[in-house]
């Protein structure tokens, strides 16, 4: 990984080498996506998306990856929720940014009380996840900014897995208070950030920013050359502990922060939206309250 990382950085020192590889990467990946629409088409209609969806959101086409993937993470969602809501039966549940339901589809057999739902920008993954996975889940689509077409207060817990690892700043902050907004007081956000253990990808350059301002967004391949099919603003973000702890406590109470959470790899961050005072005096303060109080 560092030795595949450190020869990155230097194509890039070299005009139009980086461009080069990148070119050269399309034509080998072109011909292996080739090739796996072929095996899928084979087998016919079930309930694993097409090579291209899979490649979205795990970075291969391989089948086998992507479902053991699928069943390690909902494993892993499915413990968190249990261990944050003991009573499970009835909780409603979004999976935000959940691409052809690689997660959804293990979660509800994990916990089958739970009503599910799942958003994202990629229109053809919810397309293929409506007419597939409809008996799971009822799915629909988000546009690029707030606000999504869910109502205030509505789920219990919202998961995003490999979201906050790819937007930049303004994004995430704009994303992390909507999620606010459609948790219920008491909900749970989970989600995930490129933290440390993912820092040796970085360069010189990143981590010197990294030091000083917490966060990296980097953009990468952009047009043909960008192979995942998503928008250009989908890139990859690395943040450090720190600046996680600082800056999410401005939208909710962070309730853990596990580096390697996922895998090892992404760091895990559970983020709860704070309980509504009982009372409406409990807002107030001073004057405003004992005037609130003589009203009452």
């Amino acid at each position: 990984m560092e030795l595949k990382a450190h020869l990155k950085r230097l194509a890039k020192k070299i005009p139009g080498t980086f461009k080069l590889a990148g070119a050269l990467q399309y034509a080998k990946f072109s011909r292996q996506l080739r090739k796996a629409e072929a095996d899928y088409r084979k087998r016919g209609d079930r309930l694993v998306p097409p090579p291209m969806l899979r490649y979205r959101v795990h970075r291969a086409l391989d089948e086998a990856s992507y479902t053991q993937n699928g069943i390690y993470l909902s494993g892993l969602m499915a413990g968190h929720i249990k261990a944050l809501f003991p009573q499970t039966t009835g909780l409603k549940v979004l999976d935000f940014a959940c691409g052809p339901g690689r997660v959804i589809v293990g979660l509800k057999e994990k916990l089958p009380g739970i009503r599910l739902y799942g958003s994202d920008i990629d229109l053809e993954a919810i397309s293929w996840a409506s007419q597939h996975l409809a008996h799971i889940a009822s799915f629909s689509s988000n546009e690029l900014l707030p606000p999504a077409i869910f109502a205030a207060d509505e789920f219990d817990v919202i998961y995003s897995i490999s979201l906050f690892t790819h937007l930049d700043e303004e994004l995430q902050h704009r994303w992390l208070q909507e999620m606010m907004r459609m948790l219920k007081p008491g909900g749970v956000l989970i989600a995930t950030t490129h933290g440390a253990l993912c820092t040796p990808a970085c360069t010189p350059e990143e981590l010197r920013q990294l030091d000083r301002e917490g966060i990296v967004f980097r953009v990468g391949h952009r047009g043909r050359l960008k192979l995942d099919g998503l928008p250009e603003f989908y890139q990859t973000t690395f943040h450090t502990r720190d600046y996680v702890l600082r800056h999410w406590s401005g939208f909710g109470i962070i309730e853990s922060y596990l580096e390697g959470g996922v895998n090892n790899h992404q760091d895990l961050v559970i983020l709860r939206k704070p309980e509504a005072p009982s009372h409406p005096a409990e807002t107030l303060t001073g004057a405003a309250a004992a005037c609130h109080a003589a009203a009452g």
